[in-house]
């Protein structure tokens, strides 16, 4: 291994800047890191030639996200403010973005199959593919709630296969970038590089990156600097279906000690609780997740053909009277009903629950760019008893989902900004959960990540690997192209 370097933006300046994060990413500064691993067959140059521009490219793309080079920390202790993560960047302190490369004895075929191989079989045990090989394993900032100094909020790992072919590797801090974001990210670094491959014209497939947290702050309905709150907005806010489970409730005999560090680390200085009184919140179902239980992961292949197969099962059920169904709606239906027969809910009054992760973007009105940077990302759920879901028809199931996310208009999600920004900690409470009785849904659908290309010549990665721990009930989607 070669050793880890920081690189920081090729306009560099010291020109002290401070940004408070957004109200969202406030929320979501406990999640685990963003990131995905990119497993490439080949490339078209020397090793020396190839990892100059790769880098090169690196350091003109973060002209276009200094903050991702800066230092991300908590907001210092301000009377009536919310405990948030903020960034400093353009300093002669920032910790930059890490860098390095690793040289593997093995041939890139040991770590994945290709897509069709992948598909052949509708499935793909992934047990094997062992996602730290290509991570850094640099402790983020912010990681366990409370180190930051010095520490990165962005590492990089490429990764050199024996026999040619390689793998790019990154992880951040999930406050500072959702997929979207990441994607973002990558689109401008491929065309960055492509240039340097004598690609003159390229050009990235989205807009330059918009950084500008309180854009979403703004759509938050009502004065989000009042100290008499809202009511009627909070009361719109909590009878949207939104879990409160409470983090800090680490009294509960079956809360996972492991977890209570973070949990200590969360909790913003003594002054902000001062005197405050915390919202509702509800006890999470600790009893229902088996840690020690092992997780497999497993990629399930679903054609076009099927998801339309899918889709027109569930209009025909429904009829003409009911809302569109489209194929996600029928697809998550489906396979929550097979989640809950295969864990015995087919005659159990027990509720159980789909968390759905949304964004916000195109939700508050007017939109928010595509390009816009940070996690501005929520996670609602539907819910129904075992025995409801299990019996309900695929497209009965569909229906539920969608009349849950056509919830979220920009009214609602203004009083939802609005009630998290009265949170004194907005990271005290989770909206989702996983075990036994929870299927939480993670989509980076639509965001191409099959289609990045850094050397000009059009040709799809190998393998694209989302970054996410073995969790009971976590399923991910993405879609290959």
């Amino acid at each position: 291994m070669d050793s880890p370097t920081r690189l920081f933006p090729a306009s560099h300046t010291l020109q002290p800047t401070s940004i408070s994060l957004s109200i969202l990413d406030a929320t979501v500064v406990r999640f685990a890191p963003t990131g995905a691993i990119w497993l490439f067959n080949d490339f078209p140059s020397d090793e020396t030639t190839f990892l100059h521009n790769l880098q090169a490219s690196l350091v003109q793309a973060l002209d276009y996200f200094p903050q991702w080079a800066g230092q991300l920390q908590w907001v210092p202790f301000q009377p009536g403010r919310t405990h948030r993560p903020m960034v400093t960047y353009n300093t002669a302190s920032d910790p930059g973005v890490e860098w390095s490369v690793v040289r593997l004895s093995q041939s890139i075929t040991s770590f994945a199959p290709t897509a069709s191989e992948r598909a052949s079989n509708g499935f793909w045990v992934g047990d094997a593919f062992t996602q730290n090989t290509f991570l850094s394993q640099t402790r983020l900032a912010l990681g366990n709630l409370r180190d930051y100094e010095g520490l990165p909020a962005m590492t990089i790992q490429i990764t050199l296969f024996q026999g040619g072919g390689y793998a790019i590797g990154i992880k951040m801090a999930h406050c500072l970038a959702d997929a979207q974001a990441l994607m973002v990210f990558m689109r401008q670094w491929a065309a960055a590089c492509r240039i340097l491959h004598g690609h003159s014209n390229t050009v990235p497939l989205m807009d330059d990156p918009v950084f500008e947290p309180s854009m979403l702050d703004s759509k938050a309905s009502g004065d989000i600097n009042t100290k008499t709150p809202d009511s009627s907005l909070i009361t719109t806010a909590r009878n949207l279906p939104l879990h409160r489970y409470d983090w800090w409730k680490t009294s509960d005999p079956d809360y996972p000690p492991i977890m209570i560090p973070n949990t200590e680390n969360s909790k913003p200085p003594p002054e902000y609780l001062a005197n405050t009184t915390l919202s509702p919140s509800t006890a999470a179902p600790w009893a229902t997740w088996d840690f020690s239980k092992p997780v497999s992961y497993t990629q399930i292949h679903f054609t076009g053909t099927e998801l339309d197969h899918l889709r027109q099962v569930a209009r025909t059920q429904l009829g003409s009277s009911h809302c569109p169904i489209s194929r996600l709606d029928a697809l998550l239906a489906h396979i929550w009903t097979l989640i809950n027969q295969a864990r015995g809910y087919g005659q159990s009054g027990e509720k159980v629950y789909l968390n759905l992760s949304l964004g916000a973007r195109t939700r508050v009105e007017p939109s928010l760019p595509d390009s816009f940077i940070g996690s501005p990302i929520f996670i609602t759920h539907v819910c129904g008893s075992g025995e409801e879901v299990c019996r309900s028809s695929v497209g009965e199931n569909a229906s539920r989902i969608r009349e849950t996310i056509q919830q979220f208009t920009p009214d609602k999600l203004g009083a939802m900004l609005y009630d998290a920004r009265m949170e004194v900690a907005p990271q005290r409470l989770w909206q989702g959960f996983m075990g036994q009785k929870h299927t939480l849904i993670t989509s980076w659908l639509r965001l191409g990540v099959y289609e990045v290309d850094f050397d000009g010549r059009g040709r799809k990665p190998r393998y694209v690997h989302a970054i996410m721990q073995k969790m009971d009930g976590c399923i991910q989607l993405y879609e290959y192209k």
